[in-house]
């Protein structure tokens, strides 16, 4: 893909899919990727944040589906 080609909405979810889901990953990011502007710049970092959002979600889900954090 060139990089003046903007991303198709399918990639676009890829992407979203890769940030907001910690164990699913698509090869949308390798054909998709941020440009080099302060846009993609945010852009990546926001994915960043999320990432790591997602992750601590994931965590806290299993450890209440699991019964590893109890009420007192």
């Amino acid at each position: 893909m060139s990089p003046n080609t903007p991303c198709s909405a399918v990639e676009r979810v890829g992407i979203g899919i890769d940030i907001g889901l910690p164990l699913i990953k698509t090869a949308a990011r390798d054909t998709c990727a941020a440009s080099n502007s302060s846009a993609g710049d945010v852009l990546t970092v926001t994915g960043w944040v999320l990432q790591v959002l997602a992750w601590a979600l994931a965590t806290l889900f299993i450890a209440g589906f699991t019964g590893a954090v109890r009420k007192t």
